[in-house]
């Protein structure tokens, strides 16, 4: 994957990580910034103008070019990732160049500048249609160093040695109870300044890392507790679950029973059926028999009547 940038800056190592972060976004940054902190880079060479490394990715490691100039910045990778305007593997190049370059606070006093050259990286779209919105500005520096107009830093005095011991010892005591810092002296600039600003800095951020640790290492732990009480709840509806097969096993059976009880009334009610249309069989002939009974009754009173009329009367 190979993309071009226009880029104002005259060297790599002016691409502060912000810069950076504004151009490729917050998600591409992340991950870049992970890789080096596993340090997974490695710069085969370098210097102010091109970079050539090796970063190791998820499912291999893939090589990188960087190279500026002529106000163009242009980055190849040979990861398949469609990340624009550059991937995560340049990111992380370009953030171990800036950090293994970056001057140091006591390099910038020596090596001071009066106005910084300002930096801009605007990305290029191969065929524009409208006007691109990404836009990276060089952010003002928080922390301007002044003109150096005190004793060289190679003269050191005596009782700025002293005050950097005994600060250092508060430090220490302080790192011991897990306190803050003592706060920092009022000392003209020079080398003890910096040496207790640095050290100072780094407390800072070995609390911040400290505090990070406490808090992902409770989550941790709740996520744990959280784990515990899943399985707990899963073993528990797995055992309902057996109970209920048992029951629906039992109830099956009880079902057969019932149908087959069923199918035995069916059979009954059909026999009851067919004895009922046979007693309605009989009950019609029974009748019809003693329509044909009562027929012949009166036929027998009629021949009765005949034989009283011609029989003549006793004497």
């Amino acid at each position: 994957m190979r993309n071009r940038i226009s880029c104002s800056a005259q060297k790599l190592s002016q691409l502060e990580p912000d810069m950076v972060k504004s151009v490729v976004g917050g998600r591409v940054y992340k991950l870049g910034s992970q890789y080096l902190s596993d340090n997974r880079v490695r710069i085969k060479d370098a210097n102010e103008n091109q970079i050539n490394a090796e970063v190791e990715g998820t499912y291999g490691t893939y090589t990188q070019s960087i190279r500026l100039k002529g106000g163009t910045l242009t980055t190849k990778c040979s990861c398949p990732a469609n990340e624009q305007p550059f991937c995560r593997h340049c990111v992380t190049v370009l953030l171990e160049y800036y950090h293994s370059h970056s001057p140091s606070m006591e390099q910038q006093e020596q090596n001071y500048v009066s106005e910084p050259p300002p930096m801009e990286i605007v990305p290029k779209e191969p065929k524009p249609k409208a006007k691109s919105s990404t836009k990276l500005e060089a952010k003002p520096t928080s922390h301007t160093p002044e003109p150096p107009s005190h004793t060289p830093a190679t003269e050191l005095k005596f009782h700025e040695i002293g005050i950097f011991v005994d600060w250092v010892q508060g430090a220490v005591a302080a790192l011991r109870t897990e306190a803050h810092c003592p706060p920092i002296p009022d000392l003209p600039s020079g080398q003890v300044k910096s040496w207790i600003e640095a050290i100072d800095q780094l407390y800072r951020d070995f609390r911040r890392i400290e505090q990070e640790r406490s808090e992902e290492q409770s989550e941790m732990r709740t996520n744990q507790n959280r784990i515990v009480t899943l399985t707990q709840d899963l073993d528990q509806s797995t055992n309902e679950a057996k109970e209920f097969k048992v029951k629906c096993a039992e109830l099956r059976h009880e079902l057969d029973s019932c149908q087959s009880v069923l199918e035995d009334h069916a059979t009954v009610v059909k026999e009851r059926d067919r004895y009922v249309d046979q007693m309605n069989g009989l009950r019609g002939e029974l009748l019809r028999k003693g329509a044909e009974l009562d027929t012949l009754a009166g036929s027998l009173k009629q021949v009765s009547a005949a034989l009283q009329a011609v029989t003549p009367p006793p004497r």
